[in-house]
């Protein structure tokens, strides 16, 4: 086994149907995949061959002819270059259709039929996204944002009122750097920090796990407070959603 096969994969939804889009995606980003909705499937054969052992599940509703699509993902998945495993959403029930893919065409990664229902198709799609290891070593999705503009913290800490920003966050902690000349000790408890994710107010708390300098400054580690409700999870898990498809969205426009 490579060493490859340890890291997390990105999960493309290809033109996905709308309870894909409204319902399931966003619980799938809970589940901490990591996971793009894409609008091109002539782009998305070059983009994906950027990227390690991708997931791609294709909606074969729509776009195409079912000739046409059959056509497609064999060359995808005959070509050389692509290391991309398949799978299928459809809310056709013709048994003979689902033979061929399964049979035929050999897609890995199953031909899962909407029509049997969002629960059913969300245990589908996560069993699958387990048996192939989707998230790697990784247990929780981490968002990198010390490139963005809008994402910062305030916090009163030691009798005064600080901010900073947000180096990467995840649903169970973050790390951050004070725009201050301020260090907090190992295991120090920071309450009530306010998040700014993109306009999307958060609060946490929890202790500082940790702190090391770099040239930006000393960033400290810290993890979120085990009782921390859903509501501010969710708002992490939004906001890194949000952010995973816009940045799906500009590899896309800048791809030729």
């Amino acid at each position: 086994m490579g060493r490859s096969d340890f890291e997390a994969r990105k999960v493309f939804f290809l033109y996905p149907h709308s309870v894909i889009q409204q319902e399931l995606v966003k619980e799938l980003v809970a589940n901490e995949y990591e996971v793009y909705l894409v609008m091109d499937h002539v782009k998305l054969r070059e983009i994906i061959k950027r990227y390690e052992r991708p997931i791609i599940f294709i909606n074969i509703d729509d776009n195409l002819q079912q000739e046409e699509w059959q056509q497609y993902i064999e060359e995808m998945i005959n070509s050389d270059d692509n290391s991309a495993q398949i799978g299928i959403l459809t809310y056709n029930e013709d048994q003979g259709l689902a033979q061929r893919y399964l049979m035929d065409v050999m897609i890995p990664c199953g031909f899962i039929k909407l029509k049997l229902g969002l629960e059913q198709s969300r245990t589908i799609i996560l069993k699958t996204l387990e048996a192939n290891e989707a998230k790697g070593r990784r247990k929780y999705l981490r968002m990198d944002c010390w490139d963005f503009n809008n994402t910062e913290f305030n916090v009163m800490v030691q009798g005064g009122l600080f901010t900073g920003k947000i180096r990467d966050i995840s649903s169970v902690g973050m790390a951050f750097i004070f725009n201050e000349d301020l260090v907090l000790a190992k295991h120090t408890v920071v309450s009530d920090i306010q998040l700014k994710l993109k306009g999307k107010i958060a609060r946490v708390s929890g202790p500082v796990m940790g702190s090391r300098v770099i040239p930006e400054g000393t960033i400290h580690v810290m993890v979120f407070d085990k009782r921390t409700d859903f509501e501010t999870r969710n708002r992490i898990h939004v906001f890194i959603y949000e952010t995973l498809q816009e940045q799906i969205k500009l590899e896309f426009e800048k791809s030729v």
